[in-house]
Formats: structure tokens, sequence, C-alpha cells
């Protein structure tokens, strides 16, 4: 018989070595304000005295300090997979029985992916394990509970005859619901 701790410590295990195993920044842009008040949107590149290396329409341009008045950075808009805790945690347990650890590891907040990511490339054989307790198990949403930036599910897991309830906590990010690994 498998326990609710050894289940969440393997999830949270799986999770962070593919977290940094995968992890790739989201897409994102600088917006560049010139002194002439019109803007660019581009990728800083480089900086190197004085010059800013930006990408910008698939082309590169040197841009020297003094002509840019502002630079300000946008994170990508949220994606709809993340838009409620039930989403995100649906995500996780597709991405989980799919092998697909890039996904799982996104399904957790930020500051947890890279250490998720390192913990699983150091545990393959329990990354594998992980998921063959994950197959044939069904997880069932009992409760939702938002409060501000955070939520909690309360999520019963039923494998053959044995089944636990536990608490799955989020905390909302560049309005995306991520989890947050299970604390012991």
């Amino acid at each position: 018989m498998v326990s609710t701790r050894t289940i969440r410590c393997s999830l949270l295990l799986v999770a962070a070595l593919l977290a940094a195993a995968l992890w790739a920044p989201g897409a994102r842009a600088e917006v560049f304000e010139f002194l002439d008040k019109t803007k660019m949107n581009g990728k800083l590149i480089h900086y190197y005295d004085g010059v800013f290396t930006v990408e910008t329409q698939g082309q590169t341009v040197k841009v020297p300090k003094e002509k840019i008045k502002s630079v300000s950075f946008q994170l990508p808009p949220a994606r709809a997979e993340f838009s409620t805790p039930e989403k995100t945690f649906e995500r996780w347990r597709k991405a989980l029985v799919e092998g697909n650890m890039e996904k799982v590891i996104d399904c957790y907040g930020l500051m947890y992916q890279g250490m998720l990511a390192t913990q699983m490339g150091q545990a393959t054989e329990s990354l594998k394990k992980m998921q063959k307790e994950v197959e044939g198990t069904k997880f069932t949403i009992k409760n939702s509970a938002v409060k501000g930036e955070t939520a909690t599910l309360k999520v019963t897991r039923q494998k053959g005859d044995e089944s636990d309830t536990g608490d799955v906590v989020f905390v909302r990010e560049n309005g995306e619901w991520k989890m947050l690994p299970p604390q012991p």
C-alpha cells in the first residue's frame, strides 16, 4: 500500500526534476521608449559598452543607451489552461500520465520550478515509479476554495480499493493558477 505522503513526495520530486531539466522562460518582450517618445517592442539580447542589442521583428538592432528614455518589461499573457485551479490540476494530472515533465513542472509556481526540475533530473527511477503509481489512479476534486490570490482544492486519490484525500494549494501568478509543492 502506498501512502499519501509517499505519493506527495514522489510528485514533488518528479516536478522538481523536470522543471530544472526542461524549464525555459516564457515568451517575454521589452518595450524600449526613445527620447522622441517613439516605442519599439523587442527582446533584449545583449548590453555592452553603452549599446543595447535588441531583436525585433526578426532583425537585430543596436541602440545606444543615450537614445533610450526607458525600458519596461512585459510578462506574457495568462494562458487559458491555468485560468482556474481545477484546470491547472487537470493539466498536471494529464501531463503526469503522459510523462510530459515539462508540462508537469509548468503547473507549479515559478519559484519552485527550478528546484523541482533539479530534483527530477537526479531521480529518474523515482520518476518512473511515480508515473506507474499514477496510472490507473482516479483523482476527484471534492471541494474548491479561492481566497484572494490563493486557492485550495480538496482532492481524493483512488486506486483500486485504496483512497485518501488531501489538499492541493495554489497561488495566482501573472493571472495563472499554479500549484505549490506539498508541505511536510
